[in-house]
């Protein structure tokens, strides 16, 4: 009898059940539909909106902010240009250090450059210790020297094969390739102390050319060169010291002097460069 009895409620109890569940699924779809748009902080909000926020992430990821492509480039300009300003001794200077530029013992110290020893106020010369190279010949020396005469810079002198020039011109090229990158506009000159002819130079002008040569070898600026850079407004020249050298039938040829018979006859090659005002390049003994 027990047995009948439970076999018997079973469906009425399915039904029952059926019946409940049916009324629930009912009021959880009335309530879903009555639930009013509002800003308070109910779960079915929260779910909204970060809904809104994934899509608004995806349509950014999707269409990125312009990219100032203008900007770019001139950032990237100025970062070649600074580069090119460091490594390239150029009439613009080297390495922060530019002609003309008044010399402190600040801005040495914050350049980390010292000062050789010299009891010569008015004439001394500075290097990076940080910058040198082994010579052959001397051993350790600096790469670039910085000659200071009454405070400014006033020549630069490269020692180093691998410090740069503008004229791409390396210590160790060969005279030949000086005249050819300044289209033979060079003035030879004997040094003092070589009479045979072993060591001499190539001398060439830099923002201004000689319209007048006065007795003692001053050069007059011509006003009327067009100049690249403002900047780089200096009268400025160039002297090879060329080694390996032979004797020319004269001790100084000038620029416009120059005949295919002299210009086959030079020999050597460049063992220093020299870029500085005329009245540092024709110090004889230097700051001495």
């Amino acid at each position: 009898m027990l047995f009948f009895h439970l076999k018997s409620s079973l469906p009425v109890f399915k039904k029952a059940m059926a019946s409940a569940l049916l009324m629930g699924t009912v009021q959880l779809i009335v309530g879903c539909d009555s639930q009013p748009s509002s800003s308070n902080n109910d779960g079915t909000t929260q779910t909204n909106n970060t809904d809104k926020d994934m899509a608004k992430n995806d349509e950014v990821a999707v269409n990125p902010a312009p990219t100032d492509t203008n900007a770019m480039n001139k950032a990237q300009t100025n970062e070649v240009a600074d580069i090119v300003d460091k490594q390239i001794v150029s009439p613009s200077g080297y390495q922060k250090l530019s002609f003309g530029q008044v010399i402190t013992p600040e801005l040495l110290s914050s350049l980390g450059m010292s000062k050789a020893k010299s009891d010569n106020e008015q004439c001394y010369y500075v290097s990076n210790p940080k910058l040198s190279y082994i010579d052959k010949e001397y051993g350790e020396r600096a790469s670039v020297l910085y000659q200071i005469i009454d405070g400014k810079v006033a020549l630069i002198s490269i020692q180093d094969p691998s410090i740069a020039f503008y004229k791409d011109i390396n210590v160790g090229n060969l005279a030949s390739d000086v005249m050819k990158a300044h289209n033979d506009e060079l003035t030879y000159e004997v040094d003092k102390y070589a009479v045979d002819g072993d060591y001499y130079s190539l001398i060439a002008n830099v923002n201004f050319k000689v319209i007048k040569e006065n007795p003692l070898g001053e050069f007059l600026k011509d006003e009327n060169i067009e100049l690249n850079n403002k900047q780089d407004n200096l009268p400025l020249q160039i002297e090879y010291h060329i080694k390996g050298g032979q004797k020319l039938s004269d001790s100084m040829i000038k620029a416009t002097e120059w005949t295919a018979d002299h210009k086959n006859l030079l020999k050597g090659e460049v063992k220093s460069i020299d870029i500085g005002i005329p009245e540092a390049i024709y110090l004889v003994e230097g700051c001495s």
